[in-house]
């Protein structure tokens, strides 16, 4: 996902680029230092805005995990923005999580948030063909 929005904003970029002076049009080199810093920054708002929004990145719902506050309420955009600022930027304290007796990750203890099992059961309509247990 973050790797789709870097070379869209990297095309984007070109094509402005292009577009400014077509004669002298060359692509852009921006280096690994300018792509890092891209993908960080992007990195950051997507885990924030999903997580502000459902609690979730695409991730989290693959795996059935939901994130909340301490009241077990929805994060708010600075709660998450914070959270996702400090997963960036030290990603081994992830790994808290295996050590932790509450599964909590250095991220959670910081910003007093938690990872929650959250699978939403999805039930068929009794007449749309599906199996049925007897």
């Amino acid at each position: 996902m973050i790797a789709v929005a870097v070379a869209a904003a990297y095309f984007g970029f070109a094509v402005i680029r292009f577009l400014w002076r077509p004669r002298h049009f060359t692509w852009p080199e921006p280096g690994a230092l300018g792509l890092g810093s891209i993908w960080w920054v992007l990195l950051i708002l997507y885990l924030a805005i999903t997580w502000s929004i459902s609690g979730r990145s695409f991730g989290k719902r693959v795996v059935g995990l939901r994130l909340v506050n301490v009241r077990g309420d929805r994060l708010g955009l600075p709660t998450a923005f914070l959270r996702a600022l400090f997963c960036a930027a030290f990603p081994v304290g992830l790994f808290w999580c295996a050590v932790s007796r509450e599964n909590r990750s250095v991220a959670d203890l910081v910003v007093r948030t938690s990872v929650v099992y959250d699978w939403q059961l999805r039930i068929t309509p009794s007449g749309s063909g599906a199996a049925s247990s007897p």
